[in-house]
């Protein structure tokens, strides 16, 4: 007769112990996640706010990669958009002896500003936002730690799921939930918190650990879906020597808006011989990503034929479910409020993390001075 309850009362304590050792072993690796998540959300709009430029018409790209290779080893491999408002524009260069390397033009006066080290090894280096940006997506690890990530996102998903089973409040007791002045002690203060934080940012979180480990998993899955579910890959031109003359990255650009012409530039790769032609990024109406873009146009360096377009807002199903991975994870896809909330969620995870642990190590302490009474 009492079999059913004593059934969910184990199932219960299973899922509490899962809850717990969960927390207390993977709790730590979540917060640092989520408070560099937090700190990446508006990372790009601090970063730009330290410099200054001119306003005007930008400069032609070609002009404002030969100014930019002036002072740089290795040949440059791509111009693009490295803030959203489009007044600063990033000349990429890359050579055996060193990491790549971004130099940033003042799109206008074609002056350069700046210096962003694609892979820092620390964080005082020339950027440290990118330091930030690796430590967040692979923990300084590589591929390693993409795949660590990736696999502690889905074990989030458990952690959030078991966390809402085990807080959802009753019919007649969400208000008491959330009414912190209920909460005598320190032990039910720091539980308090803990539920009332867990199931307001519940949600959020799990779109968070599934967009994450989409990122993580991003090649796997685009070889799974690539094979099972008409998943369209990106167009790879095949390697060949360069043509005597290129036809430029203004003529590239000014093709590639012909083939989409109400996208916006956001991107360019640059000719070289493992890759002969002009990829050019750009940004349609509709797309989720609203200033980087996904779609694409392929542009051959030495005759100016289009090779392929790949329109992201009519791409395969496959394609736009993979591509809303980096706009649902960084909130962008809902513009400023869903950064905010990308935000806020984050800075929940180090403090659903210390409100857990203290909470827990004030039972042990209360049940071990009973014990030695």
């Amino acid at each position: 007769m009492h079999r059913p309850w004593r059934a969910s009362q184990r199932t219960k304590r299973v899922v509490v112990l899962l809850h717990l050792w969960f927390g207390l072993t993977l709790g730590a690796l979540w917060a640092v996640q989520g408070f560099t998540g937090a700190m990446l959300v508006f990372h790009r709009d601090f970063d730009r706010a330290r410099l200054t430029t001119t306003p005007g018409p930008p400069r032609p790209l070609d002009e404002l990669v030969a100014t930019a290779a002036r002072g740089q080893s290795g040949e440059p491999e791509a111009i693009g958009l490295y803030y959203p408002d489009g007044s600063i524009l990033g000349v990429t260069f890359g050579d055996a002896a060193t990491s790549k390397r971004t130099v940033l033009m003042d799109a206008a006066s074609g002056r350069i500003l700046g210096l962003r080290e694609r892979t820092p090894v620390r964080p005082d280096g020339e950027n440290f936002w990118r330091w930030v940006y690796n430590l967040h997506h692979s923990l300084l690890l590589g591929d390693r730690g993409e795949w660590l990530l990736g696999t502690s996102g889905l074990v989030l998903l458990t952690m959030a799921g078991s966390g809402i089973w085990l807080g959802w409040p009753r019919r007649s007791q969400w208000r008491a939930a959330f009414t912190a002045r209920r909460w005598r002690t320190r032990v039910q203060k720091l539980f308090g918190w803990h539920r009332a934080m867990g199931l307001a940012c519940a949600a959020v979180l799990v779109l968070l650990a599934v967009s994450g480990a989409m990122m993580d998993f991003g090649k796997p899955l685009r070889t799974w879906a690539e094979r099972n579910a008409d998943y369209q890959p990106p167009y790879k031109p095949k390697p060949g020597p360069m043509p005597e003359r290129t036809i430029g990255a203004d003529r590239a650009l000014s093709l590639a808006m012909q083939a989409l012409p109400d996208a916006a530039f956001t991107s360019s790769s640059l000719p070289s011989a493992k890759s002969p032609a002009y990829q050019l990024r750009l940004r349609r109406p509709g797309e989720w990503r609203t200033w980087s873009g996904t779609s694409l146009v392929t542009i051959e360096a030495g005759s100016g034929r289009v090779l392929a377009i790949y329109d992201a807002t009519n791409g395969p199903l496959a394609n736009r479910i993979l591509d809303s991975a980096f706009p649902v994870h960084s909130g962008e896809v809902a513009r400023l409020p869903g950064r905010i909330l990308v935000l806020l969620t984050g800075l929940s995870l180090p403090t659903l993390y210390l409100t857990g642990i203290g909470a827990w190590l004030r039972r042990r302490r209360r049940a071990r001075g009973k014990d030695a009474i």
